[in-house]
C-alpha cells in the first residue's frame, strides 16, 4: 500500500515539475514576444529604374542626436521580400527608416513588439511605403492621413482665390492690398490645419508619437506658450520616452532665462563615454564652453584653475564641465593637457562638431568664452560670469549666500 502511493505521488510530482518547465518556458517565449519587433517587408517592384539589375540589399537606419543617418542594420531581400527581428531593449517605440539604395526618401516606421508589414511599390521610390500592423505605426498612419487632408484642403483654398481671378492673378497680386488678402488666406488655411493635427495629437497623449511629431511637425507654428501648453498636456507615463525629453528641451530652449530650467543636452567625455547635465542634478555645476583656438578662453583658464583649486573641499557639491567647440580631437586634448586642466574631478566634454554641435545650438551659444551657472535644480543661476567676479560668485554661493537675487528670472537674459 505503501509503496502504490508513493509510486502515485512520484508520478504527480513529475507532473507538475514537467507543468511549472512549460509554464517558464511560455513565459519565456511571451517575454521574448514582447520584447522583439518583426519587419516583415515586401516590394511590390524590385528591380532598379531602367536595368534589370534588382536590389541587392534593404538597410534599417536611425537618425542620431545629430541628425546622421547610422546603419543598424542590413538584409538581402528574396523575390522581393525581407525580413528583419529587431530586439527591443526597453519595448519602446522607436523611429526607424528603411532605404533602398536610393535618395528618393526612405520608409518610416516605428519598432515596437510585434510584427510590422511594409509594403514598398516602388523600390526607386520608398517614401512611397507604409509600415502597419503595430499600434504606433497604425497611429502614425492615421497621422498622415489627417495631415494629408489638410494639406489638400489648404491647397485647394489657395487654388480657388487663384482660380477666382483667372488670368488677372497676377495682376491682382501686382497690389500690395491684395498681396496682404492673400497672406491672410494662406494664413488662415494654415491654422485651420494645424488645429486639425493638434486635435489628433491631443486625442492620442499618451502616445510616444506625439511628442515626436510635436517638436519635428507642429511647434514651428505655435506661440511659446501654446507649446508649454501642449507639453503639460502630455500622459505622464512618457515622461521617461526620449521624445519626451527632447520635446521638452526644445520647449526650455524657448525662454532661456535666469532662474529657469536649462535643457538636457549629451556631454560626450574625454574619456570616452557619455553623460547628461541630468546626471549632475544635485550639484552646482558652472557650464564653461570654450575651444582650443580661442584666444579669450585661453585667458579665462587661470580663473578657471583657481576656481578649481579653491573650491576642492566642496567637490561633492560643484563641478566644472567644460564643453569644447573644437573640431579636431587631438587639438582638444593637447589643450587640455598644456593648460593643466586635466584635474580628477573636472570634466571635459566635446562632441568635435565645432558651431554645429547641438549643445551650442540648444543653448544659443554664438561666441566663446561662454559660462552657465547652474543650481542643483538644474536652474540658471547666470549666463554671464567672467573672472575674478566668477571664482568669488560661486565660492560666495558654496559658502550659503543666495544664489538667486530678486527678480531673477526676468532681469538676465541669455546673452
Amino acid at each position: 500500500m505503501n509503496k502504490k502511493r508513493i509510486k502515485r505521488g512520484t508520478r504527480m510530482l513529475r507532473k507538475c515539475y514537467i507543468a511549472a518547465a512549460c509554464l517558464i518556458a511560455c513565459m519565456g517565449g511571451v517575454q521574448a514576444q514582447e520584447n522583439t519587433c518583426v519587419i516583415k517587408g515586401r516590394m511590390l517592384k524590385d528591380s532598379l529604374r531602367h536595368t534589370p539589375q534588382r536590389i541587392q540589399k534593404i538597410y534599417l537606419t536611425q537618425m542620431d542626436e545629430y541628425e546622421r543617418m547610422i546603419n543598424v542594420d542590413s538584409v538581402k531581400p528574396v523575390n522581393g521580400t525581407f525580413t528583419f527581428t529587431r530586439s527591443l531593449k526597453q519595448g519602446e517605440p522607436e523611429l526607424l527608416y528603411l532605404l533602398t539604395g536610393f535618395d528618393n526618401g526612405n520608409v518610416q516606421l516605428f519598432v515596437e513588439p510585434g510584427t510590422v508589414e511594409v509594403r514598398i511599390p516602388d523600390a526607386a521610390f520608398p517614401a512611397g511605403g507604409m509600415a502597419k500592423g503595430t499600434p504606433t505605426n497604425d497611429l502614425y498612419n492615421q497621422y498622415k492621413e489627417i495631415r494629408r487632408l489638410c494639406i489638400k484642403e489648404q491647397t485647394d483654398t489657395l487654388n480657388v482665390w487663384q482660380e477666382k481671378h483667372g488670368e488677372s492673378f497676377n495682376q491682382w497680386m501686382s497690389r500690395p492690398e491684395n498681396q496682404e488678402e492673400w497672406v491672410r488666406v494662406g494664413a488662415a488655411a494654415m491654422v485651420a490645419a494645424s488645429a486639425a493635427q493638434l486635435r489628433f495629437l491631443l486625442e492620442h497623449n499618451d502616445s510616444p508619437l506625439v511628442p515626436l511629431m510635436l517638436e519635428k511637425e507642429v511647434y514651428p507654428t505655435l506661440s511659446k506658450a501654446y507649446v508649454q501648453r501642449m507639453l503639460k498636456s502630455l500622459s505622464p507615463k512618457l515622461k521617461k520616452h526620449p521624445y519626451y525629453r527632447s520635446f521638452s528641451n526644445v520647449v526650455r530652449a524657448q525662454e532661456l532665462k535666469v532662474g529657469g530650467e536649462l535643457p538636457d543636452i549629451t556631454l560626450p567625455l574625454v574619456e570616452g563615454g557619455r553623460k547628461t547635465l541630468e546626471d549632475f542634478k544635485g550639484k552646482y555645476v558652472l557650464l564653461d564652453f570654450w575651444a582650443s583656438w580661442c584666444g579669450p578662453c585661453r585667458r579665462e583658464i587661470p580663473y578657471l584653475i583657481q576656481l578649481y583649486n579653491e573650491t576642492q573641499a566642496d567637490c561633492d557639491r560643484f563641478v566644472i564641465v567644460s564643453f569644447s567647440l573644437d573640431n579636431k580631437e587631438k587639438d582638444w586634448k593637447n589643450a587640455i593637457r598644456t593648460h593643466q586642466m586635466d584635474k580628477e574631478e573636472w570634466a571635459h566634454a566635446s562632441d568635435l562638431l565645432g558651431w554645429s554641435s547641438p549643445a551650442a545650438r540648444m543653448l544659443g551659444v554664438t561666441a566663446v568664452p561662454k559660462t552657465i551657472l547652474i543650481d542643483p535644480e538644474g536652474r540658471v543661476i547666470s549666463f554671464s560670469l567672467r573672472g575674478e567676479e566668477m571664482v568669488s560668485r560661486v565660492k560666495q554661493i558654496l559658502a550659503g549666500a543666495p544664489a538667486f537675487g530678486e527678480g531673477d528670472g526676468k532681469e538676465e537674459e541669455k546673452k
